[in-house]
């Protein structure tokens, strides 16, 4: 594509070339999301961030996930390759996050898909769904730490299935996982443990005991339980109880650079888009994708200078106020 396109043309065409495809579980039908991600929206809108507009800051949108040194605190938020996605989609969305120099989440899908985003460079976490059968989440992680995952993780938000528009499938693929077997999952990997779909304090805190290294606040869009608390509700609390025992991440309906900053301010090290990255993809493949984060980061950076933050770990609470009009 010639022409580069603004991060809301890439949206656009990216959704008309998805449904094309019939990709079109990326992204929500019009007039229809989950009402946590509605939420969601409604509470990133009201918040806005304080200029200090003299005295102006170099700015370093630079940050370190899992010893991975990245360009920018956007990640990829974990993503599998379904039906109407070709064989080498996952590997052109790696190499435009590994080009951005971004970080990539991969879900569903076995070892050809893991392998061929490693080998575009781009650090890789891998996060197993919790399945019936136990030895398969035990041979997933096994065969991230083998192919070289800078971390693993699980979506505790699939115990109970997953919402396809109105109904829950695949409730006899997954299964909750007790206290007991999740801590012998991640006492047994010498990567990093990233346990995601953490919205309560609850839930926070037994993932610090279990030994996880990060919890990732994730309420996974409309596709798993609507109305549990919006992700960006349930993160300063999250991070005021644990954030200073283990990393705290963030996704859901994040949207734009100005989105990043607000998920930064109020205490994740890194904020995940999805959904907009599958969009970017349909637009332009990899150069989509990695137009998309550059966009983002550039939005990012912006803000951060405008609001007197030279650092991603410069950017507090304290940048934000809340106006309800």
């Amino acid at each position: 594509m010639d022409v580069k396109l603004t991060v809301s043309q890439l949206y656009a065409r990216g959704k008309e070339n998805l449904q094309k495809m019939g990709v079109d579980w990326a992204f929500a039908p019009d007039g229809i999301m989950g009402a946590a991600v509605q939420a969601n929206r409604r509470y990133l809108d009201s918040l806005f961030f304080e200029p200090k507009f003299l005295d102006p800051v170099e700015v370093d949108t630079g940050c370190t996930l899992f010893g991975a040194r990245l360009k920018t605190p956007i990640y990829g938020s974990p993503i599998s390759r379904t039906k109407g996605m070709p064989e080498n989609s996952l590997a052109e969305i790696a190499r435009g996050l590994k080009n951005a120099g971004s970080l990539m989440m991969l879900g569903m899908g076995g070892s050809p898909d893991l392998q061929s985003a490693i080998d575009t460079g781009v650090p890789v976490v891998k996060i197993v769904k919790p399945y019936r059968t136990t030895e398969l989440i035990y041979e997933k992680v096994r065969d991230a730490e083998q192919r070289g995952c800078v971390a693993v993780g699980m979506d505790i938000d699939h115990f109970y299935g997953r919402l396809g528009g109105d109904k829950v499938e695949r409730t006899d693929t997954f299964a909750p996982q007790s206290s007991a077997e999740l801590k012998q999952v991640i006492s047994g990997t010498k990567l990093p443990f990233i346990i995601k779909g953490v919205l309560s304090l609850t839930d926070a805190a037994k993932a610090v005991e279990l030994g996880a290294a990060a919890v990732l606040v994730s309420n996974h869009g409309r596709n798993a339980f609507d109305f549990t608390v919006p992700s960006m509700i349930a993160l300063p609390g999250i991070v005021d109880s644990v954030g200073g025992k283990v990393t705290v991440l963030v996704d859901t309906g994040f949207k734009t650079g100005n989105d990043v900053f607000k998920g930064l301010a109020f205490g994740a090290r890194g904020v995940g888009f999805g959904g907009s990255l599958l969009l970017a993809w349909g637009a332009d493949g990899a150069a989509g994708v990695e137009s998309l984060v550059n966009q983002l980061t550039a939005e990012l950076h912006r803000t951060m200078a405008a609001a007197g933050c030279p650092t991603v770990s410069a950017v507090k609470r304290s940048c934000i106020v809340q106006v309800h009009v």
